[in-house]
Protein backbone atom coordinates (compact mmCIF):
# COMPACT_ATOMS: atom_id res chain seq x y z
CA UNK A 1 0.00 0.00 0.00
CA UNK A 2 1.43 3.34 -1.00
CA UNK A 3 1.53 6.35 1.35
CA UNK A 4 -0.85 8.19 -0.96
CA UNK A 5 -3.31 5.28 -0.94
CA UNK A 6 -3.17 5.08 2.84
CA UNK A 7 -3.86 8.78 3.26
CA UNK A 8 -6.80 8.69 0.82
CA UNK A 9 -8.20 5.66 2.62
CA UNK A 10 -7.93 7.52 5.91
CA UNK A 11 -9.95 10.34 4.37
CA UNK A 12 -12.56 7.84 3.23
CA UNK A 13 -12.86 6.50 6.75
CA UNK A 14 -13.39 9.99 8.16
CA UNK A 15 -16.07 10.74 5.58
CA UNK A 16 -17.98 7.49 6.01
CA UNK A 17 -18.01 6.91 9.77
CA UNK A 18 -15.32 6.90 12.44
CA UNK A 19 -15.62 3.65 14.44
CA UNK A 20 -14.85 3.44 18.13
CA UNK A 21 -11.56 1.74 19.00
CA UNK A 22 -11.43 -1.42 21.08
CA UNK A 23 -10.22 -1.01 24.69
CA UNK A 24 -6.77 -2.41 23.93
CA UNK A 25 -6.12 -0.30 20.86
CA UNK A 26 -6.52 3.35 19.88
CA UNK A 27 -6.76 4.62 16.31
CA UNK A 28 -3.99 6.53 14.60
CA UNK A 29 -5.65 9.71 13.43
CA UNK A 30 -2.90 10.87 11.08
CA UNK A 31 -0.39 8.12 10.32
CA UNK A 32 2.85 9.50 8.95
CA UNK A 33 4.93 6.33 8.96
CA UNK A 34 5.85 4.54 5.79
CA UNK A 35 4.06 1.35 6.88
CA UNK A 36 0.50 1.36 8.18
CA UNK A 37 0.47 1.08 11.96
CA UNK A 38 -2.00 0.70 14.79
CA UNK A 39 -1.52 2.65 18.03
CA UNK A 40 -1.55 0.45 21.13
CA UNK A 41 -1.73 1.86 24.66
CA UNK A 42 0.37 -0.19 27.12
CA UNK A 43 -1.56 -1.73 30.01
CA UNK A 44 -0.27 -3.14 33.32
CA UNK A 45 1.64 -6.37 32.82
CA UNK A 46 2.31 -5.88 29.08
CA UNK A 47 5.68 -6.83 27.57
CA UNK A 48 6.69 -6.77 23.91
CA UNK A 49 7.29 -10.50 24.02
CA UNK A 50 3.80 -11.17 25.41
CA UNK A 51 2.21 -8.86 22.84
CA UNK A 52 3.98 -10.61 20.00
CA UNK A 53 2.97 -14.05 21.29
CA UNK A 54 -0.68 -13.06 21.70
CA UNK A 55 -1.32 -10.77 18.72
CA UNK A 56 1.41 -11.11 16.06
CA UNK A 57 2.21 -13.59 13.33
CA UNK A 58 5.41 -14.82 15.05
CA UNK A 59 6.77 -14.44 18.60
CA UNK A 60 10.01 -12.93 17.24
CA UNK A 61 8.07 -10.10 15.59
CA UNK A 62 8.55 -8.16 18.83
CA UNK A 63 12.07 -7.27 17.64
CA UNK A 64 10.78 -5.06 14.82
CA UNK A 65 8.34 -3.34 17.20
CA UNK A 66 11.20 -2.81 19.67
CA UNK A 67 13.42 -1.32 16.98
CA UNK A 68 10.84 0.96 15.38
CA UNK A 69 9.51 2.21 18.73
CA UNK A 70 13.00 2.50 20.30
CA UNK A 71 12.18 0.33 23.30
CA UNK A 72 15.24 -0.30 25.47
CA UNK A 73 13.97 -3.39 27.29
CA UNK A 74 11.25 -5.54 25.64
CA UNK A 75 10.25 -6.88 29.08
CA UNK A 76 9.72 -3.46 30.67
CA UNK A 77 7.13 -1.06 29.24
CA UNK A 78 5.79 2.14 30.74
CA UNK A 79 2.06 1.90 31.48
CA UNK A 80 0.14 4.33 29.26
CA UNK A 81 2.85 4.53 26.61
CA UNK A 82 1.64 4.38 22.99
CA UNK A 83 3.31 1.84 20.70
CA UNK A 84 3.00 1.96 16.92
CA UNK A 85 2.41 -1.67 15.87
CA UNK A 86 2.98 -2.42 12.16
CA UNK A 87 -0.27 -3.78 10.78
CA UNK A 88 1.53 -6.31 8.60
CA UNK A 89 2.80 -8.01 11.77
CA UNK A 90 -0.63 -8.37 13.40
CA UNK A 91 -2.19 -11.81 13.29
CA UNK A 92 -5.54 -12.07 11.52
CA UNK A 93 -7.36 -15.33 12.23
CA UNK A 94 -9.93 -16.88 9.85
CA UNK A 95 -13.43 -15.44 10.09
CA UNK A 96 -16.76 -16.76 8.81
CA UNK A 97 -19.83 -15.52 6.97
CA UNK A 98 -23.17 -17.21 6.41
CA UNK A 99 -25.88 -17.49 3.77
CA UNK A 100 -28.63 -15.15 5.01
CA UNK A 101 -31.01 -15.97 2.17
CA UNK A 102 -31.16 -16.84 -1.49
CA UNK A 103 -33.61 -17.32 -4.32
CA UNK A 104 -33.36 -18.94 -7.72
CA UNK A 105 -30.39 -20.69 -9.29
CA UNK A 106 -27.56 -20.02 -6.80
CA UNK A 107 -24.36 -22.06 -6.55
CA UNK A 108 -21.78 -22.11 -3.75
CA UNK A 109 -18.35 -23.54 -4.53
CA UNK A 110 -16.47 -24.17 -1.32
CA UNK A 111 -13.66 -26.59 -0.50
CA UNK A 112 -13.77 -28.03 -4.00
CA UNK A 113 -17.48 -28.89 -3.70
CA UNK A 114 -20.09 -27.03 -5.71
CA UNK A 115 -23.84 -27.07 -5.13
CA UNK A 116 -26.88 -25.12 -4.02
CA UNK A 117 -26.41 -23.40 -0.64
CA UNK A 118 -28.67 -23.76 2.37
CA UNK A 119 -30.03 -20.98 4.55
CA UNK A 120 -27.62 -20.30 7.39
CA UNK A 121 -24.78 -22.24 5.78
CA UNK A 122 -21.29 -21.17 6.88
CA UNK A 123 -19.19 -19.55 4.15
CA UNK A 124 -15.41 -19.39 4.46
CA UNK A 125 -12.56 -17.64 2.72
CA UNK A 126 -12.04 -18.53 -0.98
CA UNK A 127 -15.67 -19.60 -1.50
CA UNK A 128 -17.31 -18.57 -4.78
CA UNK A 129 -20.98 -17.57 -5.11
CA UNK A 130 -22.61 -17.71 -8.55
CA UNK A 131 -26.13 -16.63 -9.54
CA UNK A 132 -28.22 -17.30 -12.62
CA UNK A 133 -30.98 -15.24 -14.18
CA UNK A 134 -33.42 -13.77 -11.63
CA UNK A 135 -31.40 -15.30 -8.80
CA UNK A 136 -30.10 -13.54 -5.68
CA UNK A 137 -28.04 -14.52 -2.64
CA UNK A 138 -27.41 -12.47 0.49
CA UNK A 139 -24.25 -12.98 2.50
CA UNK A 140 -24.20 -11.93 6.16
CA UNK A 141 -20.75 -11.03 7.51
CA UNK A 142 -19.75 -11.53 11.12
CA UNK A 143 -20.00 -7.83 12.05
CA UNK A 144 -23.54 -7.33 10.74
CA UNK A 145 -22.55 -6.17 7.25
CA UNK A 146 -24.40 -7.63 4.28
CA UNK A 147 -23.49 -8.32 0.66
CA UNK A 148 -26.09 -9.06 -2.02
CA UNK A 149 -24.99 -10.89 -5.16
CA UNK A 150 -27.65 -10.16 -7.82
CA UNK A 151 -28.48 -12.19 -10.90
CA UNK A 152 -25.89 -13.31 -13.47
CA UNK A 153 -22.92 -12.66 -11.18
CA UNK A 154 -19.91 -14.53 -9.82
CA UNK A 155 -18.26 -13.28 -6.62
CA UNK A 156 -15.31 -14.76 -4.74
CA UNK A 157 -15.00 -14.33 -0.97
CA UNK A 158 -11.30 -13.53 -1.14
CA UNK A 159 -10.64 -12.54 2.49
CA UNK A 160 -12.45 -13.25 5.76
CA UNK A 161 -10.18 -12.37 8.71
CA UNK A 162 -10.43 -11.05 12.26
CA UNK A 163 -7.46 -9.38 14.00
CA UNK A 164 -6.55 -10.98 17.30
CA UNK A 165 -5.48 -7.72 18.96
CA UNK A 166 -8.90 -6.06 19.00
CA UNK A 167 -11.36 -8.22 17.07
CA UNK A 168 -11.41 -5.87 14.06
CA UNK A 169 -12.68 -7.67 10.98
CA UNK A 170 -11.05 -7.44 7.56
CA UNK A 171 -13.13 -8.66 4.61
CA UNK A 172 -12.65 -8.56 0.86
CA UNK A 173 -14.62 -9.87 -2.10
CA UNK A 174 -13.75 -10.14 -5.77
CA UNK A 175 -16.40 -9.54 -8.43
CA UNK A 176 -15.27 -11.80 -11.25
CA UNK A 177 -18.32 -10.95 -13.33
CA UNK A 178 -21.60 -9.17 -12.68
CA UNK A 179 -22.28 -7.16 -9.52
CA UNK A 180 -22.16 -7.01 -5.73
CA UNK A 181 -24.07 -4.63 -3.46
CA UNK A 182 -22.72 -3.98 0.03
CA UNK A 183 -23.92 -2.32 3.20
CA UNK A 184 -20.91 -2.25 5.47
CA UNK A 185 -20.93 -1.66 9.22
CA UNK A 186 -18.27 0.90 10.30
CA UNK A 187 -15.00 -0.96 10.81
CA UNK A 188 -12.41 -0.57 13.56
CA UNK A 189 -8.80 -0.28 12.42
CA UNK A 190 -6.90 -2.20 11.27
CA UNK A 191 -9.93 -3.91 9.77
CA UNK A 192 -11.56 -2.85 6.54
CA UNK A 193 -13.71 -3.91 3.64
CA UNK A 194 -12.84 -4.01 -0.05
CA UNK A 195 -14.43 -5.22 -3.26
CA UNK A 196 -12.04 -5.98 -6.08
CA UNK A 197 -12.58 -6.49 -9.79
CA UNK A 198 -9.97 -7.43 -12.39
CA UNK A 199 -9.36 -3.70 -12.99
CA UNK A 200 -10.12 -1.94 -9.69
CA UNK A 201 -10.22 -2.03 -5.90
CA UNK A 202 -12.97 -0.25 -3.93
CA UNK A 203 -12.08 0.07 -0.24
CA UNK A 204 -14.05 1.39 2.74
CA UNK A 205 -14.46 1.00 6.47
CA UNK A 206 -18.21 1.62 6.60
CA UNK A 207 -20.59 2.63 3.84
CA UNK A 208 -23.29 1.55 1.37
CA UNK A 209 -22.05 0.97 -2.17
CA UNK A 210 -22.24 -1.21 -5.27
CA UNK A 211 -19.53 -2.64 -7.52
CA UNK A 212 -19.94 -4.24 -10.95
CA UNK A 213 -17.60 -5.60 -13.60
CA UNK A 214 -18.38 -6.04 -17.28
CA UNK A 215 -16.15 -8.69 -18.87
CA UNK A 216 -16.88 -7.61 -22.44
CA UNK A 217 -15.68 -4.01 -21.95
CA UNK A 218 -13.27 -4.83 -19.07
CA UNK A 219 -14.78 -1.93 -17.17
CA UNK A 220 -15.81 -1.72 -13.53
CA UNK A 221 -18.30 0.64 -11.95
CA UNK A 222 -18.50 1.69 -8.30
CA UNK A 223 -21.54 3.59 -7.03
CA UNK A 224 -21.57 5.15 -3.56
CA UNK A 225 -24.93 5.56 -1.83
CA UNK A 226 -23.69 6.46 1.66
CA UNK A 227 -20.27 7.31 3.10
CA UNK A 228 -17.22 7.33 0.85
CA UNK A 229 -15.19 4.82 -1.16
CA UNK A 230 -11.62 4.83 -2.45
CA UNK A 231 -11.38 3.33 -5.95
CA UNK A 232 -7.92 2.41 -7.24
CA UNK A 233 -7.06 1.14 -10.72
CA UNK A 234 -3.36 0.74 -11.46
CA UNK A 235 -1.66 3.92 -10.27
CA UNK A 236 -4.88 5.96 -10.51
CA UNK A 237 -7.04 6.57 -7.45
CA UNK A 238 -10.29 8.40 -6.82
CA UNK A 239 -12.30 9.16 -3.71
CA UNK A 240 -16.05 8.98 -4.30
CA UNK A 241 -18.54 10.42 -1.82
CA UNK A 242 -22.25 9.72 -1.53
CA UNK A 243 -24.18 10.03 -4.82
CA UNK A 244 -20.97 9.75 -6.84
CA UNK A 245 -19.64 6.92 -8.96
CA UNK A 246 -16.33 5.84 -10.44
CA UNK A 247 -15.88 4.16 -13.80
CA UNK A 248 -12.55 2.33 -14.04
CA UNK A 249 -10.85 0.69 -17.01
CA UNK A 250 -7.24 0.05 -18.02
CA UNK A 251 -5.75 1.97 -15.11
CA UNK A 252 -7.93 5.05 -15.65
CA UNK A 253 -10.69 6.23 -13.33
CA UNK A 254 -13.48 8.75 -13.90
CA UNK A 255 -15.49 10.38 -11.12
CA UNK A 256 -19.08 11.09 -12.15
CA UNK A 257 -22.30 12.09 -10.40
CA UNK A 258 -24.89 9.35 -10.10
CA UNK A 259 -28.06 9.75 -12.10
CA UNK A 260 -31.14 10.72 -10.08
CA UNK A 261 -33.84 8.16 -9.49
CA UNK A 262 -36.15 7.70 -12.49
CA UNK A 263 -39.94 7.66 -12.24
CA UNK A 264 -42.67 5.40 -13.54
CA UNK A 265 -45.09 6.83 -16.08
CA UNK A 266 -48.12 5.33 -14.27
CA UNK A 267 -47.01 4.49 -10.73
CA UNK A 268 -50.49 3.63 -9.42
CA UNK A 269 -51.55 1.34 -12.25
CA UNK A 270 -52.03 -2.32 -11.24
CA UNK A 271 -50.28 -4.99 -13.27
CA UNK A 272 -53.22 -6.81 -14.86
CA UNK A 273 -51.83 -7.95 -18.22
CA UNK A 274 -50.23 -11.36 -19.02
CA UNK A 275 -46.73 -9.87 -18.67
CA UNK A 276 -45.54 -7.46 -16.00
CA UNK A 277 -44.39 -4.33 -17.85
CA UNK A 278 -43.48 -0.88 -16.50
CA UNK A 279 -43.30 2.31 -18.56
CA UNK A 280 -40.53 4.62 -17.33
CA UNK A 281 -40.53 8.38 -17.81
CA UNK A 282 -37.49 9.40 -19.91
CA UNK A 283 -34.58 10.60 -17.77
CA UNK A 284 -31.85 12.77 -19.38
CA UNK A 285 -28.51 10.97 -19.42
CA UNK A 286 -29.97 7.50 -18.92
CA UNK A 287 -29.02 4.80 -21.40
CA UNK A 288 -31.32 2.16 -19.92
CA UNK A 289 -33.26 1.35 -16.77
CA UNK A 290 -33.03 -1.47 -14.23
CA UNK A 291 -35.84 -2.87 -12.14
CA UNK A 292 -35.76 -5.32 -9.25
CA UNK A 293 -38.91 -6.88 -7.80
CA UNK A 294 -39.25 -8.17 -4.25
CA UNK A 295 -41.93 -9.01 -1.73
CA UNK A 296 -40.48 -6.47 0.74
CA UNK A 297 -39.49 -2.83 0.40
CA UNK A 298 -35.94 -3.56 1.58
CA UNK A 299 -35.39 -5.91 -1.38
CA UNK A 300 -34.37 -8.72 0.97
CA UNK A 301 -36.70 -11.16 -0.78
CA UNK A 302 -35.88 -10.07 -4.35
CA UNK A 303 -36.75 -12.62 -7.00
CA UNK A 304 -36.75 -10.88 -10.39
CA UNK A 305 -34.57 -8.34 -12.18
CA UNK A 306 -34.58 -6.86 -15.66
CA UNK A 307 -32.88 -4.16 -17.71
CA UNK A 308 -34.74 -2.25 -20.36
CA UNK A 309 -33.58 -1.90 -23.92
CA UNK A 310 -32.61 1.68 -24.79
CA UNK A 311 -35.83 3.66 -24.92
CA UNK A 312 -37.94 0.61 -24.11
CA UNK A 313 -40.05 -0.44 -21.14
CA UNK A 314 -39.02 -2.68 -18.27
CA UNK A 315 -40.48 -6.08 -19.05
CA UNK A 316 -40.74 -9.05 -16.70
CA UNK A 317 -42.41 -12.38 -17.23
CA UNK A 318 -45.61 -13.60 -15.65
CA UNK A 319 -45.75 -13.79 -11.85
CA UNK A 320 -48.19 -14.83 -9.17
CA UNK A 321 -50.80 -12.42 -7.91
CA UNK A 322 -49.93 -10.39 -4.85
CA UNK A 323 -48.50 -7.17 -3.49
CA UNK A 324 -44.92 -6.41 -4.55
CA UNK A 325 -42.25 -3.72 -4.58
CA UNK A 326 -40.23 -2.44 -7.55
CA UNK A 327 -36.82 -0.79 -7.08
CA UNK A 328 -36.10 1.39 -10.10
CA UNK A 329 -32.73 2.82 -11.19
CA UNK A 330 -31.20 4.38 -14.29
CA UNK A 331 -27.86 3.42 -15.86
CA UNK A 332 -25.51 5.86 -17.55
CA UNK A 333 -23.53 5.13 -20.75
CA UNK A 334 -20.49 4.52 -18.48
CA UNK A 335 -22.35 1.67 -16.78
CA UNK A 336 -22.95 3.52 -13.51
CA UNK A 337 -26.22 2.64 -11.80
CA UNK A 338 -27.85 5.69 -10.26
CA UNK A 339 -29.99 6.38 -7.24
CA UNK A 340 -33.03 4.23 -6.63
CA UNK A 341 -36.68 4.79 -5.91
CA UNK A 342 -39.06 2.10 -4.70
CA UNK A 343 -42.68 1.65 -5.76
CA UNK A 344 -45.34 -0.66 -4.42
CA UNK A 345 -47.64 -2.30 -6.95
CA UNK A 346 -50.40 -4.86 -7.20
CA UNK A 347 -50.14 -7.85 -9.49
CA UNK A 348 -53.61 -9.17 -10.26
CA UNK A 349 -54.57 -10.60 -13.62
CA UNK A 350 -57.66 -8.98 -15.04
CA UNK A 351 -58.19 -9.22 -18.73
CA UNK A 352 -60.56 -10.32 -21.44
CA UNK A 353 -59.37 -12.75 -24.10
CA UNK A 354 -60.67 -15.28 -26.60
CA UNK A 355 -62.97 -12.75 -28.28
CA UNK A 356 -65.08 -14.25 -31.08
CA UNK A 357 -68.36 -13.55 -32.85
CA UNK A 358 -70.72 -15.80 -34.79
CA UNK A 359 -73.98 -15.38 -36.72
CA UNK A 360 -77.00 -17.69 -36.43
CA UNK A 361 -80.10 -17.36 -38.63
CA UNK A 362 -83.45 -18.50 -37.24
CA UNK A 363 -86.94 -17.70 -38.57
CA UNK A 364 -85.51 -15.27 -41.12
CA UNK A 365 -83.75 -13.34 -38.37
CA UNK A 366 -80.06 -13.00 -37.86
CA UNK A 367 -78.63 -13.34 -34.37
CA UNK A 368 -75.10 -12.23 -33.61
CA UNK A 369 -73.47 -13.84 -30.59
CA UNK A 370 -70.35 -12.27 -29.08
CA UNK A 371 -68.20 -14.43 -26.78
CA UNK A 372 -65.12 -13.85 -24.62
CA UNK A 373 -63.16 -15.39 -21.78
CA UNK A 374 -62.31 -13.78 -18.46
CA UNK A 375 -58.64 -13.77 -17.47
CA UNK A 376 -57.83 -13.58 -13.77
CA UNK A 377 -58.87 -14.82 -10.35
CA UNK A 378 -62.23 -14.18 -8.70
CA UNK A 379 -65.68 -13.22 -9.93
CA UNK A 380 -65.78 -10.72 -12.76
CA UNK A 381 -68.42 -8.53 -14.39
CA UNK A 382 -68.31 -7.27 -17.95
CA UNK A 383 -69.26 -4.27 -20.04
CA UNK A 384 -70.04 -4.73 -23.75
CA UNK A 385 -69.70 -1.89 -26.27
CA UNK A 386 -70.43 -1.85 -30.00
CA UNK A 387 -70.24 1.00 -32.52
CA UNK A 388 -70.36 1.41 -36.27
CA UNK A 389 -67.25 2.43 -38.14
CA UNK A 390 -67.36 5.34 -40.55
CA UNK A 391 -67.37 4.17 -44.15
CA UNK A 392 -65.34 7.16 -45.37
CA UNK A 393 -62.55 6.58 -42.84
CA UNK A 394 -63.65 9.54 -40.73
CA UNK A 395 -64.70 9.62 -37.10
CA UNK A 396 -66.50 6.48 -35.94
CA UNK A 397 -70.15 6.74 -35.11
CA UNK A 398 -71.59 6.91 -31.58
CA UNK A 399 -71.98 3.85 -29.39
CA UNK A 400 -74.89 1.70 -30.48
CA UNK A 401 -74.63 -0.64 -27.51
CA UNK A 402 -73.12 0.11 -24.10
CA UNK A 403 -74.20 -2.64 -21.72
CA UNK A 404 -72.56 -2.83 -18.27
CA UNK A 405 -73.17 -5.32 -15.46
CA UNK A 406 -72.97 -8.50 -17.49
CA UNK A 407 -72.08 -11.69 -15.61
CA UNK A 408 -72.09 -14.11 -18.55
CA UNK A 409 -69.13 -14.32 -20.93
CA UNK A 410 -71.43 -13.76 -23.93
CA UNK A 411 -73.85 -11.20 -25.38
CA UNK A 412 -76.39 -11.58 -28.21
CA UNK A 413 -77.78 -9.00 -30.64
CA UNK A 414 -80.18 -9.40 -33.55
CA UNK A 415 -80.95 -7.75 -36.87
CA UNK A 416 -77.92 -5.51 -37.19
CA UNK A 417 -77.99 -3.54 -40.46
CA UNK A 418 -75.23 -4.23 -43.00
CA UNK A 419 -71.99 -2.40 -42.32
CA UNK A 420 -68.68 -2.55 -40.48
CA UNK A 421 -68.81 -2.62 -36.69
CA UNK A 422 -66.28 -2.66 -33.87
CA UNK A 423 -66.83 -4.12 -30.41
CA UNK A 424 -64.93 -4.57 -27.19
CA UNK A 425 -65.40 -5.89 -23.68
CA UNK A 426 -64.27 -4.59 -20.32
CA UNK A 427 -63.59 -6.96 -17.43
CA UNK A 428 -63.92 -5.72 -13.85
CA UNK A 429 -63.24 -7.41 -10.51
CA UNK A 430 -62.27 -6.48 -6.96
CA UNK A 431 -58.84 -7.69 -5.86
CA UNK A 432 -56.58 -6.59 -2.98
CA UNK A 433 -59.02 -3.86 -2.00
CA UNK A 434 -59.06 -2.28 -5.46
CA UNK A 435 -61.43 -2.24 -8.40
CA UNK A 436 -59.53 -3.55 -11.42
CA UNK A 437 -60.80 -2.70 -14.89
CA UNK A 438 -59.33 -3.67 -18.24
CA UNK A 439 -60.58 -3.33 -21.82
CA UNK A 440 -59.98 -5.84 -24.57
CA UNK A 441 -58.63 -4.78 -27.92
CA UNK A 442 -61.45 -3.76 -30.31
CA UNK A 443 -62.63 -6.48 -32.67
CA UNK A 444 -64.17 -5.91 -36.10
CA UNK A 445 -67.41 -7.40 -37.43
CA UNK A 446 -68.49 -7.07 -41.10
CA UNK A 447 -72.16 -7.65 -41.96
CA UNK A 448 -73.10 -8.00 -45.61
CA UNK A 449 -76.45 -7.55 -47.27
Amino acid sequence: MSNNWASVLAAAVLLSAAPAAAPAAAQSTAPSRQAETLDYVVRPGDTLIDLATAYMNRPLDYRRVQRENRVANPRRLSIGRTLALPVDLLRADPDEARIAGFRGAVSLNQGGVSGAPTAGQIVRESAVLSTGANAFVRLALSDGSHVVVPSNSRVRVSRLRRYAINGAVDHALTVETGRAESRVTPRTRPGGFAIRTPVSVSAVRGTDFRVSFDEASERSATEVLEGAVVVASGEAEQLAAANEGVSAAAGAVRLLPLLPAPALARPDAPQTQPQVVFEVQPLPGAERYRGRIAQDAGMIEAFAEADSAPGGPLAFGDMEEGAYFLRLTALSPEGLEGKATTYSFIRARNGVGGLASAMDQRDRRRFYRFRWEAEGVGEASFRFQLWREAEDGGVDGPLLIDQPGLTDEAFTLSDLPPGVYSWRVQGARHRFGRLLEAWSEPQQLRIGR
